[in-house]
C-alpha cells in the first residue's frame, strides 16, 4: 500500500501549498490595502510560480488515482475507496485539504475585492486629473495674453 501512503502524501503536500497561497493572498490583501503596488505584483509572481506547483500536483494525482484503480473518484469519494488501514488517516487528510481549501477561498475573495476597490479608486482619482489638467488648460487658455497686437 505504498502507492495509497505515497498519495496521501501528496494531498498533504496540496495542503500545505494551498496554506501557503492563503497566506501570499493574506499578504497581497495586506499590499493592496497599503496601496503597495510593487508588493502586490510580487505576490502575483509568486502565485503564478505556484499555480504551476498545483499543477504539478493535480497531474500527480490523476496518474496516481489510475495507478491505484480510482481514475475519475472524487475527494469527497476517496475515503470510501480508501483501504481499511488508511481510512483514519485519509478522512484526516481529506478534512485537512478541505479546511484548508476554504482558507485559500476565503482570503482569495478578500484579496480579490481589495484589489478590485482600490483599482475603482486609482481609476476615479485618474479620471478626476484628467480632468482637473483640461480645466486647467482651458482656464490658462482663457487667461492668455495676446501680445502680437
Amino acid at each position: 500500500m505504498t502507492v495509497w501512503q505515497d498519495y496521501l502524501n501528496l494531498m498533504r503536500n496540496l495542503t500545505k501549498t494551498l496554506t501557503q497561497l492563503a497566506q501570499l493572498e493574506r499578504e497581497k490583501n495586506a499590499a493592496a490595502s497599503a496601496g503597495d503596488l510593487v508588493m502586490v505584483e510580487e505576490c502575483i509572481k509568486r502565485e503564478q510560480v505556484m499555480s504551476l506547483t498545483l499543477r504539478g500536483y493535480d497531474q500527480k494525482r490523476d496518474i496516481m488515482l489510475a495507478d491505484l484503480g480510482l481514475k475519475g473518484i472524487t475527494l469527497d469519494q476517496l475515503e470510501q475507496h480508501s483501504p481499511d488501514e488508511f481510512q483514519l488517516e485519509t478522512k484526516a487528510v481529506v478534512e485537512e485539504l478541505r479546511r484548508q481549501y476554504k482558507l485559500f477561498q476565503a482570503a482569495s475573495t478578500v484579496a480579490r475585492d481589495t484589489l478590485e476597490v482600490n483599482l475603482r479608486a486609482i481609476e476615479r482619482l485618474q479620471a478626476k486629473q484628467a480632468g482637473d489638467a483640461a480645466e486647467a488648460e482651458q482656464t490658462r487658455k482663457n487667461h492668455q495674453t495676446d501680445f502680437r497686437a
